[in-house]
Order: C-alpha cells, then structure tokens, then sequence
C-alpha cells in the first residue's frame, strides 16, 4: 500500500489577472466547485448531489463525483465524497479508501485580502502499489501534474464565472 502525498500552489490574482477575484468570490467558486466539479476540473465529467446540508446552516454535502478514464487504458470511475467546507478558508473532499483532498485559500505576504493563493493537498491511497517501485514514481509525478492542472483549472474557471457575474 502506497499513500502519494502532494500539494500545488498558485496566485490567485496574479499580475495582470482580470478581473481579480474576493475572497467572497472565490469562496462562492468553492461551493460551485461542490456541486459542478465538471465546470472546474477537465477529468470530473459530472457530480449527483446526493445530501446537502448547507441550507439547514451545516457545512456538509455527500456527493459522486464521475471521473473519465486515463490515457493509460484506466477507465472512468465514480467516487463517493463526502464533503466539509470551512469558511474562509477550505474544502475537504473525503473519499472512503481513505484519501482526502484539500482545497485551501490562504493570504499571501501583503495581507490585503487580494494576495490570496489557491493550493490543492492530495493524500491518494494505493493498495495495489509497492512503495519505491517504479509504479510509485510514475503515480507520484502524475499525482504533481494532476494537482497543478486542477488548481490552474479551478482559478481559470473561476475567473470566467465572475467575467460573466456568476459569482456576485
């Protein structure tokens, strides 16, 4: 059994990023991002809300999440998720293998409520796998690659959403 740990991180509101985004906004992606991963991250093909919470004021909703197939013959899946949102700064996706995925929106260095950064912390579950085999490796550098495509993903979608006053 193998665990792949692994984070990305990137700028929200990069230099010349328009429009930029609130915290408010971003948070309001967030909770989208729930309901219709498919509009944030290219291998989520769909997501059936099967508990939402939110209304009666939790921070709980129970979803599955259709994932496609890979390249390498793998094919599509659907994943139960449970998940905990932490206003104002998190998302916890928990899958039952075990693994848990983190979506964080934290301040950067000017603490102006605009320097925010987007980082996305995988805890993925192997049972099949061999630690230090060459499987290992090539799943740890696929795990990077799919972290840094979900996050840039995510910021993009966002942006075009709040382009089209979906966020407001």
């Amino acid at each position: 059994m193998v665990t792949i740990n692994c984070a990305y991180t990137e700028p929200i509101n990069p230099s010349g990023a328009q429009p930029i985004l609130t915290r408010a906004q971003i948070w309001k992606g967030l909770q989208r991002k729930i309901r219709q991963a498919q509009d944030f991250v290219p291998v989520i093909t769909g997501c059936d809300v099967l508990e939402d919470n939110h209304a009666a004021g939790g921070n709980e909703v129970v979803r599955e999440a259709h994932f496609q197939g890979d390249g390498d013959g793998k094919p599509g899946r659907t994943v139960r998720e449970v998940c905990r949102s932490f206003w104002p700064s998190k998302v916890d996706f928990h899958q039952p293998n075990g693994a848990v995925i983190t979506n964080t929106v934290s301040d950067g260095e000017a603490l102006d409520g605009m320097d925010l950064h987007m980082t996305y912390t995988f805890e993925w579950r192997y049972p099949d796998v061999e630690e230090g085999s060459e499987e290992h490796e090539r799943l740890r550098e696929s795990c990077v690659r799919g972290a840094k495509m979900a996050v840039h993903s995510s910021i993009e979608a966002m942006r075009g959403m709040a382009r089209r006053g979906e966020l407001d």
